[in-house]
């Protein structure tokens, strides 16, 4: 049997080469702030990158409107072969003037020519045509074409508030979820304390227990309690594996990619506390929405102003050059040459009447305006709204926060009064048990609260338009 001969060193850079290629791809990771997590989702976001592509559409759309009020020239050849050319029916109406005229002068006897006079074919359309020719337009005047520059221009603007909507919608996406993972992994963390000072609780127990001071359900109540915090903890995890890739699918990145979010939460907060609610006038044209109304509404009006101009006289001229060969042999020079056409012009078209087609639409283009002024004002009522509810939220976040802080920082020393009077026997079980339902209560309120504020303060933000 053949023996296979092997090399160490090919085996250990090998090895060495997997090992590294291992770690790469669990060490890949991609540490994020707020503000670096915004600017990747902006320039990755599928969405931005469709918009992008109808604002250069929309160019060439305005290009095209454009194009129409341009000189117009076009270039044409043609040939056609009759293989059976069209003939008419001619009567011979020469054979009986000529026997007419010779009987007259005595030349013929008369009643010679005794008809009817003959029939036979005629064609006038030789085998062979080839034709070139040159055309060419140029709309002089025309009301709609002057107003539909405008509204080809209006659009491209349109196409941009798109896309400024769309950042503002990405920008609080990202803002939401970021924050949604940081506040998870710090009611982790607390859960991780407790589960540690649980655990510490518990082996004290079992040792009183030992000692016969206590009974076994003071036991079992703690390792009971102990476990419900590891169930929440685990379901802690998943939770912020799911929050982590709502964040990836925001930001469009792999799911495979590890991200490390590097903002301080407990200091954003802190400066939240400080934040008072004295705020510039609020500028409504910060709304990427309000622009995108104020477009719609310009737009309106313009449809009214492109009907009245169908009111108007449109103006065109044209111009036209050709030259055709007809012959019956294509090649037979001593035939007919080139035959040269050539012409201008001008169209005018007036309206006249149009049985009030016209009038109708303009009226209904009016009504369309004043529904778009409607929409408006109803906008601007409603993010007043939610601006002052906005404040209000973020107001009460604030005290709810102080009250969750004041409230969490009293059931922790009662908790731990209530463990010091347990170990030393002057305290039962159920006071402890309460104590400690108490503490994880309070954290929970506490919790809550941070993340109140820091959505309202989001709020703030996306109201304003400053997200």
């Amino acid at each position: 049997m053949k023996t296979i001969k092997m090399y160490p060193d090919l085996i250990k850079l090998g090895s060495l080469s997997l090992i590294l290629l291992f770690v790469s791809n669990v060490y890949s990771q991609t540490s994020l702030s707020l503000v670096q997590a915004i600017d990747y989702a902006i320039e990755h976001n599928q969405t931005l990158k469709l918009n992008q592509l109808d604002a250069v559409s929309a160019e060439n759309r305005v290009k095209e409107i454009k194009s129409t009020g341009i000189p117009q020239v076009n270039a044409g050849l043609s040939y056609n072969y009759y293989f059976a050319a069209p003939v008419s029916p001619v009567e011979d109406f020469i054979t009986p003037a000529i026997f007419g005229v010779l009987e007259g002068t005595m030349l013929l006897p008369e009643g010679t020519y005794t008809g009817p006079p003959d029939v036979f074919e005629f064609g006038f359309v030789p085998k062979n045509n080839l034709k070139g020719e040159l055309n060419a337009s140029w709309l002089i005047f025309d009301g709609s074409y002057i107003v539909a520059i405008e509204a080809a221009k209006l659009y491209t603007d349109l196409i941009g508030t798109a896309e400024a909507k769309t950042i503002q919608e990405v920008k609080a996406n990202v803002t939401k979820s970021y924050l949604n993972i940081l506040l998870a992994k710090i009611n982790k963390t607390n859960i991780e304390n407790n589960i540690k000072n649980l655990s510490k609780t518990l082996n004290e127990t079992k040792e009183i227990y030992k000692e016969g001071f206590i009974e076994q359900l003071d036991v079992q109540r703690l390792d009971l309690s102990l476990e419900r915090l590891k169930t929440e903890n685990e379901k802690l995890d998943q939770l912020i594996l799911l929050s982590e890739n709502v964040l990836k699918f925001q930001l469009n990145m792999p799911y495979d990619e590890q991200i490390v979010l590097t903002e301080n939460i407990e200091m954003l907060v802190e400066t939240l506390k400080l934040e008072t609610l004295e705020m510039p006038e609020f500028d409504i044209s910060k709304r990427a929405e309000w622009k995108e109304i104020e477009i719609g509404e310009e737009l309106q009006a313009l449809n009214v102003k492109r009907f009245k101009k169908g009111y108007y006289p449109s103006v065109s001229a044209f111009a036209s050059a050709s030259e055709s060969l007809q012959r019956n042999s294509l090649f037979d020079n001593d035939e007919a040459g080139w035959l040269p056409t050539a012409l201008i012009g001008i169209n005018v078209n007036i309206p006249i009447y149009d049985g009030g087609m016209k009038k109708a639409q303009i009226q209904q283009a009016q009504i369309e305006v004043e529904k778009v002024k409607i929409q408006k004002e109803e906008f601007r009522k409603g993010i007043e709204f939610q601006v002052s509810n906005a404040k209000i939220q973020f107001s009460n976040a604030k005290k709810s926060l102080s009250l969750a802080e004041k409230n969490l920082e009293l059931s922790e020393n009662i908790y731990s009064i209530s463990q010091i009077k347990y170990k030393e026997g002057v305290g039962s079980s159920l006071e402890l048990s309460q104590a400690e339902s108490a503490v994880y209560a309070a954290q929970s309120e506490y919790m809550n609260a941070i993340y109140n504020l820091v959505s309202a303060k989001a709020e703030i933000d996306i109201a304003l338009g400053n997200l």
